[in-house]
């Protein structure tokens, strides 16, 4: 912390610093030393007739004025309490070689060369003000009087005349100038640089975006602000030090603070484009903008195209005034700027437009008189804005019909009439061909639309699309209306594809796109090798039957064969799939033949044949921790012919051509995280994702480390590849048909957004056409007839008083909370504290110790429960009881043993799962199975169960779904019974009826839940916390 110095403290040092510049003046004078003299303090400046009438003195009449001595001049600057101060001293010429009086550059030299010179610094002093006309200044310039006479003020009295003070700082421009301190003037050289520094914005690239500065402008170089460069030296005019120069600064000091602490921004990659359109224009208006990470390009002296825009607005028809320099577009005003920024989306690049001022005025004033039908006035809806309205006495009609063409005589482009309900020039509807052309991995689609006659080039097209235009100028002049199926319909064949010369090129993967685009078309024209394509699509519902693998032991249901079948369909035509049937009807088992199948086909394909051969195929399997036992197990049973590697083992190979000695290598997404350096240089058969929701975030390392796998062949397996939502399913895509859904931003504008936020049916419907040959989903209500039946009910419960009491407390207290921060920021930043709201009154509706410790009291849903456990043990039924909650497991594990019941228990911390499994399903005594939803949901078999419990249910019934799955899975051959335990008049009443509210929004995609949240409401809150 800085010591705060005193008045009387202050005014002593200033003393001080004073009365040694004068000290070394006699010195200098007398030519040896002098005791020191005390100061005599002065407040303030003297009087001006005090110091006329002193200077008269000492030039009296008949005084023999003496020869003045040669001296030059400097000036010298110094702190003084955290402030710069200049000392004017000067040198007797005499001590300096008289060729370098007047060379300003060679003079600072030697002066700092020679500063510990005792020889020289004997012949410096400090300039007082009465030593100003004693001495012939050989090196002065000019106004030497007005900066001395400034500088000695501000040394003296810190006295600031601000007039004088931008004089005083101009005359340093041509003057010696050093920093240095009281006792070393000669320290560093300066030069005080005449004009003004310009701050500027600078961008440029980083790693993943780019960076916006703020620098001030040298003349040859440049200082970003917050460097640390940059020294105050004057706050008004604001003069900056940095290196060897001091310039001033176009801005004031306390801008210069805010910026220099504020402004470093960094804009991420995926906002970039988002910045240009919206900010940067603006900023270049107020900013010379420079930098590396993208052109700016300079337009000057082009003659402007004006162009009027006709929109309707109600009843009224408007006309928007623009400027177009070589298509560069300007909004038309009274007063226009003399430059505007204007992007060019097509290059991708930055347009500085130097704008006709007097041209764009004359025809402002031109359209807002009389002579085009047109007024500049306001809308009726009460708005402002530079617009043009048709006159009251002047019908629509007759505006298109005479003052249109009279604006295009006049030489103004005239845009909107064919999207005016009143009139359209062009009335041919267009017409689109296409011609397909087949690559190794691609199609090329070359496209030709036509306007009766007049032909226009895709990229037209797609330029108005994007920018979602209804209409384009024709070659002739016209206005052609683009139909409006065709903005909804070609969209995602624009947006995936890759623009050629004159067509599009898209991935062998979007045969389904074009296959559905084409199908309706007219003037369509394909090669042999797109036909084959399309020709597989059609045989997807009469895919050929194979027989099964010999080496599989067991038996395939129909619904199984089916998958099998699927699977060596997709392997023929070169296609990724996702197996997403329901938890529990057996994709471990088809994935399994199918491996067994392929090793079956290659021996096959080599037996008794001599000489080289092919590499026996290798298949990864990647699973979580928990399942790699089951795998392993399974296989035995199934394949035992399969030689499985167990690549999950801390001592695993470290030569991966042991791969090539095994069927399956099986390891899990955890190591194949650690390992995938090393993965991605095998090249497996078939890649097999199990339990692929684990890749459902597609920004997370293992999703991007799967991607990274290389294989002739991809599947996943998953019940549900769609849980929360649809970028889960690009996720799965993206490792499986890379491509297909296009890129990560692409589906977000595309399909993510419109499908969540908007409930868009027919993006819904596209994405669902785009990726149905390459998903097999078979729900169990599809193969009922080899599962038994399975019934759930709500057992309800109300809560103890006491439990009431705890619980519309909490609510209560987060229903404010939530609410007022709903109202300040919005739902989106209110998102934290509403599921920590939730969890909270879910935690009491099980018991309140869960949130107050203190509590002693009973919990109506726990007494529910034990009743119900008590009761199914003592009939000899086996229950499994979920719950999300491990706090509240080990409180109905601890009721439990009161009771004196065997049970199992899982949660994510228990080792040894397999033998718990073991227990409860061979044990007879061990009816109840205690498990963790996150832990035991997925992957386990539990079919001596007959009776599901969930305590307490949530959001996603697919997640509760999952976990029924463990025991109504094949394998059971008893009916099963789901209870729901559920509090009344809680949150979770509130929850069981929004999932009935939005039941077609989380069943729009494959029949899969999707997440809640994003589509709730302000509205849907304030219900859930009433």
């Amino acid at each position: 912390m800085k010591r705060k110095i005193s008045a009387e403290t202050r005014r002593k040092l200033i003393e001080a610093a004073r009365e040694r510049w004068a000290r070394s003046s006699q010195k200098m004078e007398s030519g040896g030393s002098v005791p020191p003299a005390p100061a005599t303090p002065v407040k303030k400046p003297p009087e001006p007739w005090k110091a006329n009438i002193e200077g008269l003195l000492r030039t009296t009449p008949g005084q023999q004025s003496r020869p003045k001595v040669k001296a030059l001049l400097f000036f010298s600057f110094f702190l003084r309490y955290n402030q710069y101060v200049v000392q004017p001293g000067f040198i007797k010429a005499s001590a300096v070689p008289e060729e370098l009086w007047h060379n300003r550059e060679a003079l600072s030299a030697y002066l700092v060369e020679n500063r510990r010179n005792p020889a020289i610094l004997s012949l410096v002093s400090g300039l007082r003000d009465y030593q100003i006309d004693d001495y012939e200044w050989v090196n002065a310039q000019p106004g030497y009087r007005l900066v001395i006479d400034s500088a000695l003020r501000q040394l003296q009295y810190s006295y600031y005349n601000y007039q004088q003070s931008a004089e005083f700082w101009e005359g340093l421009t041509d003057a010696i100038v050093f920093v240095g301190t009281e006792n070393n003037p000669f320290r560093e050289p300066v030069r005080v640089l005449s004009g003004t520094a310009p701050i500027e914005l600078e961008m440029h690239r980083e790693e993943g975006g780019i960076r916006l500065s703020l620098v001030v402008s040298f003349p040859n170089h440049s200082v970003r602000m917050g460097s640390g460069n940059l020294t105050v030296f004057n706050q008004s005019p604001l003069w900056l030090r940095v290196g060897g120069q001091i310039t001033r600064v176009g801005t004031d000091l306390y801008k210069l603070k805010s910026l220099n602490n504020k402004f470093d921004t960094f804009i991420p990659a995926e906002s970039v484009d988002n910045f240009i359109q919206m900010y940067f224009a603006s900023l270049a208006n107020a900013y010379n903008v420079r930098g590396e990470t993208m052109a700016v390009e300079t337009l000057t002296s082009v003659p402007p195209q004006p162009r009027v825009y006709l929109t309707e607005e109600g009843q009224q028809l408007r006309a928007v005034l623009r400027f177009a320099y070589q298509g560069h577009e300007c909004y038309g005003m009274k007063k226009p700027p003399g430059y505007s920024y204007v992007r060019d989306a097509e290059r991708d690049v930055i347009v500085k437009v130097e704008r006709n001022q007097e041209f764009e005025s004359r025809w402002w004033e031109r359209l807002s008189r009389d002579e085009f039908g047109l007024k500049c006035g306001h809308l009726r809806d009460g708005t402002s804005q530079d617009v043009f309205l048709v006159r009251a006495r002047v019908h629509p009609f007759d505006f298109l019909k005479n003052y249109v063409p009279k604006l295009a005589e006049a030489g103004v482009e005239v845009y909107g009439e064919a999207d005016l309900k009143l009139a359209r020039i062009n009335r041919n509807r267009p017409t689109i061909s296409f011609n397909v052309t087949s690559g190794i991995d691609w199609f090329d689609v070359k496209t030709v639309i036509n306007y009766g006659d007049l032909e226009v080039s895709l990229a037209e097209i797609r330029k108005s699309l994007r920018k979602h235009e209804r209409f384009i100028r024709l070659v002739d002049g016209s206005i052609g209306e683009i139909p409006d199926e065709w903005i909804e319909k070609y969209k995602h064949l624009f947006g995936l594809g890759e623009a050629s010369e004159d067509g599009l090129r898209l991935s062998r993967h979007h045969v389904t796109l074009l296959d559905q685009l084409l199908s309706d078309n007219e003037h369509v024209q394909t090669d042999k090798q797109f036909e084959i394509a399309r020709a597989w699509l059609k045989n997807f519902d009469g895919i050929k039957s194979r027989e099964l693998p010999s080496g599989f032991i067991g038996e395939l249901r129909p619904y199984q064969k089916a998958g099998f079948d699927w699977l060596h369909f997709l392997r023929e035509a070169r296609f990724g799939g996702c197996l997403a049937d329901d938890m529990g009807t057996g994709k471990t088992i088809q994935a399994l033949c199918f491996v067994q199948s392929l090793k079956e086909e290659h021996a096959a394909k080599y037996a008794g044949k001599r000489g080289r051969r092919e590499r026996k195929p290798t298949h990864l399997l990647v699973v979580p921790r928990s399942l790699i036992f089951n795998w392993e197990r399974e296989a035995q049973r199934f394949t035992p012919d399969l030689k499985v590697l167990n690549f999950a083992h801390a001592e695993r190979a470290s030569d991966l051509k042991e791969f090539d000695k095994y069927d399956i290598v099986l390891t899990t997404y955890g190591v194949m995280l650690r390992e995938i350096e090393r993965l991605m240089e095998y090249e497996f058969d078939t890649v097999i994702l199990d339990e692929a929701q684990a890749i459902k975030n597609p920004v997370s390392e293992s999703a991007k480390a799967a991607r990274l796998l290389r294989g002739r062949n991809k599947l996943t397996l998953t019940g549900t590849p769609v849980e929360n939502n649809t970028l889960e399913l690009w996720s799965q895509f993206a490792f499986l048909n890379p491509g297909l859904l296009g890129s990560i931003d692409y589906f977000r504008e595309g399909f993510s957004g419109p499908i969540e936020r908007q409930g868009d049916e027919q993006a819904t419907q596209m994405l669902r056409r785009m990726v149905y040959p390459f998903i097999l989903r078979r729900t169990k209500d599809q193969v009922s007839l080899d599962l038994p039946p399975r019934s759930e009910k709500i057992l309800w419960e109300e809560m103890e008083p006491e439990q009431r009491r705890i619980y519309n407390l909490t609510r209560d207290e987060y229903r404010a909370k939530i609410l007022q921060l709903i109202d300040d920021k919005g739902l989106k930043d209110a998102r934290f504290r509403i599921l920590e709201g939730l969890l909270r009154l879910r935690q009491i509706c099980n018991h309140p110790i869960l949130v107050d410790p203190k509590y002693h009291g009973p919990s109506a849903k726990l007494e529910a429960l034990m009743e119900a456990i008590e009761t199914l043990n003592a009939e000899g039924h086996k229950a499994l009881v979920f719950s999300q909650f491990v706090k509240m497991l080990r409180l109905i594990e601890r009721q439990i043993n009161k009771a004196k019941i065997p049970y199992s228990y899982l949660d994510g911390s228990t080792l040894n799962r397999q033998a718990r499994v073991d227990a409860f399903q061979n044990d007879e005594q061990t009816r109840i199975f205690l498990i963790s939803l996150k832990a035991g949901g997925v992957g386990l078999n539990l079919t001596a169960a007959d009776y599901v419990i969930h305590v307490d249910p949530w959001w996603n019934p697919a997640v509760e779904m999952q976990a029924t799955d463990r025991a109504h899975r094949i394998g059971q051959d008893k009916p099963v019974f789901v209870y729901k335990l559920m509090m009344k008049d809680s949150v979770e009443e509130k929850i069981l009826q929004l999932q009935e509210r939005k039941r077609n929004l989380v069943r729009q995609l494959i029949s899969t839940e999707a997440g809640f949240f994003k589509s709730l409401t302000a509205d849907d809150i304030s219900e859930l916390f009433s």
